[in-house]
Order: C-alpha cells, then structure tokens, then sequence
C-alpha cells in the first residue's frame, strides 16, 4: 500500500532524471532568471467549495472504492488522523488516496496577488487535465481542464459528451478551460509564465480511447493505441484482457510506441491537445497561452 502513497511523487520526480540534451537545446532567456512555484491544483487552495469533488467525481482512481463513506477533507485537518468516515479494515496509506481537499482555480486566482508579493515570476502546475485521481497523472484527456477545478462541474461534464474527443473541430471549451485561460491571463498581467505539466507517456483508466478499448476489444478504432498484451475471450467468465502500464501500474496504460515514436494517431492527438493550450484562439500568436510544458519522464517519450 505504501507504493501507492509515493506514486505521485515518483510520477513528478522522474520527470526531472538528469538527461544528455541535444547541443541544440536552447533554454529561454526568462527561465534562466525565473523563480518558479510548482502548483499541486488540489491542494493549494479551495477557492470555491461549489465544484467540490464528489465521490462520483474519484471514481477510476486507485484504491477503486465505490462505498458511500466519503467527504472532502478539511483544509486544517490532522494529516494522520483518520476521520470518521475513513474507518473499517484500511489502513492510513489507503485511505489518504481517497482524499480530497477541493483545491481548484478559484483558488489559485484568489492567490496570485500572494504569490506576486513573494517575487514569484513563473508557475509550474502539476497536471490540470481531468482526471480521477488526486494527483492527476492518469488523465481521461488532454484537451480539457480538470472539471472540478472550474466552476460547474456538471455542466462541463455534460458538454464534453457532446464531441468527438478524435475531432479537435468538435471540441468545446468548458468552463474550467475558460477558467484555466483566465488564470493565464492573470498570471501574464503580473509579469508570471505559465507552464503545465504534459504526461504523454501514458494515461489513466477513463481515458477515452482507453475506455473505449476495453469495452470493443479488437473492434476498437483505437486498438493501436496502447501496448494490449492478451485481448479478453468473450467465450470465457474471465477477463484476459492485459495491457502494458506505466513500470507496471495497470491504473496508467502506456501508448504505444514504434521506432518512429508514438503511432501516428496518438501523436496527431497529442500535438492538437498541446496547440489548444499553448495557442487558444488559434490565430497563431501564443500570447494567450501558456508558455511551456514540463514533460512527464520525458526520457520516456
């Protein structure tokens, strides 16, 4: 249980493995001289209790526990302490994944004054897609914003089922991608860049093509996609279904990869999802948008 508590961590600092870069790589005069402040989205600030997770909302994330016991955790609570919902037979290491603290945008709006006053010239967010988990490494897309890092949840959720995640034409902008561009716009006001984290590697369970292979098997257009090891037989009580996850976690499918790099789809895929958010309006000047990624163990890549 315990390497499940220090997954995320594990998952933020591979991204930072020493590498041999290339002699071309050229580092931005601004990051040179920049001090940063890295933004874990769910734990920083509850700036409006309204898009509270919900247990519906955590539903596809490790420990899978569907039960009825739940509630957001408060602000200033004891870490170690178990509440009295988090009872029964688990332990405090499966119950802390469980936890929510409803950090969101509201709050990091609600602080960029804060962080202005500390000299803080650049942000690093850790993942903002959505995703179930807390850590949000196991996203379900790239092209949208956490839902319950926005203002309505619901509605954004209902959106979203009206496109076509394959179409970047389809694709919407919900409220919390509207509140994400608006944090942008805040942090460039006081002289801050905006970087997120961008974990290409794999993805999580509610990933949508992922989903969408586990339920069509073979029949799925994205059957490609990711490293399946034993398709399920549909003549069997079992499931043998298997598939490659990230050094072995079955909640995070890897993509598959050729010797040319991702297959073509997911690349295609990818690069429309990083152009939404470093160009939103599209007119070709980034200004808008955000001013890099970091890279989830981009050694893997």
């Amino acid at each position: 249980m315990r390497l499940r508590v220090i997954l995320p961590i594990c998952l933020s600092l591979t991204g930072f493995v020493p590498l041999r870069l290339a002699a071309q790589v050229n580092v931005p005069e601004w990051a040179k001289r920049a001090v940063w402040y890295q933004i874990f989205p769910e734990r920083f600030y509850n700036g409006d209790p309204k898009d509270d997770p919900t247990l519906q909302d955590i539903l596809g994330s490790w420990p899978h526990d569907s039960s009825g016991a739940y509630q957001i955790s408060d602000w200033t609570g004891d870490w170690y302490r178990l509440q009295p919902w988090e009872g029964g037979a688990h332990d405090f290491y499966y119950h802390v994944q469980r936890r929510r603290y409803g950090g969101d945008l509201a709050g990091v709006l609600k602080k960029l004054d804060y962080l202005e006053n500390l000299g803080i010239t650049a942000i690093y967010f850790n993942p903002l897609f959505e995703a179930p988990s807390l850590h949000k490494y196991d996203g379900a897309t790239y092209h949208h914003i956490d839902n319950n890092f926005g203002p309505a949840p619901a509605r954004d959720a209902t959106l979203v089922l009206q496109e076509k995640p394959d179409d970047p034409s389809t694709w919407r902008w919900t409220s919390a991608d509207s509140l994400f561009l608006a944090v942008v716009r805040a942090c460039h006001d006081r002289g801050m860049k905006v970087i997120i984290d961008g974990v290409f590697n794999h993805v999580g369970l509610n990933f949508w093509a992922f989903r969408d292979v586990v339920q069509k098997q073979q029949t799925s257009k994205y059957r490609d996609w990711f490293v399946v090891k034993r398709w399920d037989d549909p003549n069997t009580p079992e499931n043998e279904f298997d598939y490659e996850g990230w050094f072995g976690v079955k909640e995070l499918p890897e993509f598959r990869e050729t010797a040319d790099g991702f297959v073509p789809a997911v690349k295609a895929y990818i690069f429309h999802a990083v152009r939404r958010w470093m160009d939103p309006d599209g007119d070709g000047d980034p200004s808008d948008g955000i001013d890099g990624w970091r890279l989830d163990v981009a050694d893997m890549v």
